[in-house]
């Protein structure tokens, strides 16, 4: 087999694309809470962490892993993720943030795109996606 007829697939068509992406409604995760807040702006998410399976007697006994993880966010961090109350796109998001910020569009997108990641990964959002359009 040739490596022209192997056919790859981007992550636009993998996972839908920009489109897609700013159609999703992020929203808090209900186990999430915000334990301190600053009066800076600064915020702290906590969201209680599931135990390992691999960790069970005598395992556990030397390793604890800890029963929460927490999130620092910064004043813009406070901001996105007071945003992302599953009411609004992340597209609604976008705009307000580079309204805010006086950023054009896709600086925007970048900000608010990387962030909203960074705090899935952290199991501190949960993300609705719409079904695509036939």
């Amino acid at each position: 087999m040739s490596a022209k007829s192997v056919k790859r697939k981007t992550t636009a068509s993998v996972t839908g694309g920009w489109e897609q992406m700013l159609k999703a409604v992020p929203m808090p995760n209900e186990a999430a809470r915000v334990t301190s807040e600053d009066l800076n702006g600064t915020i702290t998410v906590t969201v209680p962490t599931r135990a390992k399976r691999f960790l069970f007697p005598p395992i556990s006994w030397v390793i604890r892993p800890p029963k929460e993880r927490q999130a620092v966010l910064d004043p813009l961090g406070a901001t996105i993720w007071r945003a992302c109350n599953g009411n609004r796109t992340v597209e609604e998001i976008v705009d307000n943030f580079a309204f805010q910020h006086r950023l054009s569009f896709h600086e925007s997108r970048v900000s608010v795109t990387s962030y909203i990641k960074a705090l899935l990964q952290r199991g501190a959002l949960a993300v609705a996606v719409p079904d695509r359009e036939a």
